[in-house]
């Protein structure tokens, strides 16, 4: 099998991962915050100790704020509706994942209004496209660092400077550039991520960076193990965002996921790998693809007159994985011109070698040939 979605989720995943979780199932097996006896304390430092190593990764300088979530989509939706009031203004941009139109559209029906950024036919979004759509409602900006779709980058370095100018407050989708690029998450006011892709942790993982001084509204309410005596919510964080029992397995797997990425430096290879395969699909002269050369893993092409689902289904005989359709998310298939064909989306991952993708390119055009 030639894996080449990684941008879904990657895989394989580091054995220090899979060891990692195996350990704690037969030798810790406790819930976070929840016993005074050593294994349960044991599965307390392991979030704490998540949590230090995603604040090292993206230089937070308060591990605290980082909360856990079963996935993006939860973190992004925490961040929106614990943030958002009827009368607020969100503004996102048309290369966002469903998470976020869905959650914003969702939002309008509360009382919310919503505005759109509209990219440039190669999916980037400008940050002056932006910043002419600020008004005196608005509250939140919501932008992808980097689209699934098409990989490509936003500089949400200067969006942010734009928000901090005009007092609004911006959430940036990480999920595929953590682990993939350098990220300085310093200046952000929120950030979510998941944990299945570029930061090798297990599906069922994820986060939500909260800067000290924003006030979120948790998004669920129960259990936390502790102020039990409390009808409200503890105030302290992580604890404030952690009702019922986390996925302490899979925080485990995420730091050390995190930890691998922190000891390896995996940004050169990907980045070598994925031009790699640019480079060589690039030259199949039935085959377009959208957006620029630099970019993260998301290598999506469409080919003259074949359907992409065709194609995959094609591929998957051969053993290859890859991913076709709409990559649930519309607004950038509108902005790529592609929302009535969908795109084939190629993304190698850190454990992608050339010769995976010279293989799974010639498997291609003999396939486009036929």
């Amino acid at each position: 099998m030639i894996y080449l979605d990684n941008a879904a989720t990657t895989f394989p995943k580091p054995d220090t991962v899979i060891n990692t979780v195996t350990d704690f199932m037969l030798n810790c097996g406790a819930s976070p915050g929840r016993g005074g006896y050593d294994s349960a304390i044991r599965a307390s430092e392991i979030l704490y100790e998540c949590q230090e190593s995603i604040a090292k990764l993206f230089s937070i300088p308060t591990p605290e704020r980082i909360v856990f979530t079963k996935n993006a989509t939860e973190a992004i939706n925490a961040a929106i509706f614990g943030l958002i009031n009827p009368g607020d203004e969100i503004i996102i941009s048309s290369m966002e994942h469903n998470s976020v139109m869905r959650a914003s559209h969702e939002a309008t029906k509360r009382g919310a209004s919503l505005k759109i950024a509209h990219g440039t036919p190669e999916g980037k979004i400008l940050p002056e496209s932006i910043e002419r759509l600020i008004s005196s409602k608005t509250k939140l900006i919501c932008l992808i660092h980097s689209s699934n779709v098409s990989g490509t980058i936003n500089d949400i370095y200067t969006v942010s400077r734009i928000a901090k100018r005009h007092k609004v407050y911006t959430l940036f989708d990480l999920s595929q550039s953590a682990g993939i690029i350098p990220i300085d998450a310093s200046a952000f006011d929120l950030a979510a991520f998941s944990g299945h892709k570029g930061l090798f942790g297990t599906m069922g993982t994820g986060a939500l960076y909260i800067r000290k001084g924003i006030d979120v509204k948790p998004l669920l309410y129960g259990g936390t193990g502790s102020y039990s005596e409390s009808a409200r919510m503890p105030q302290e964080y992580p604890d404030l965002f952690h009702a019922g029992t986390v996925n302490a397995p899979g925080i485990a797997a995420l730091n050390e996921g995190v930890r691998f990425i922190l000891r390896e430096g995996v940004y050169e290879k990907e980045k070598e790998i994925t031009r790699y395969l640019y480079d060589l699909l690039s030259e199949i002269p039935a085959v377009t693809i959208p957006g620029e050369r630099e970019r993260t893993s998301a290598v999506s092409v469409t080919v003259k007159n074949k359907d992409v689902v065709e194609l995959a289904e094609e591929l998957n005989r051969e053993g290859i994985c890859v991913r076709a359709g709409l990559h649930c998310a519309p607004l950038a298939h509108r902005t790529l011109g592609t929302i009535h064909s969908g795109t084939l989306r190629f993304s190698p991952g850190y454990f992608t070698e050339k010769a995976h993708i010279e293989s799974a390119v010639s498997a291609f055009k003999k396939i486009i040939e036929k």
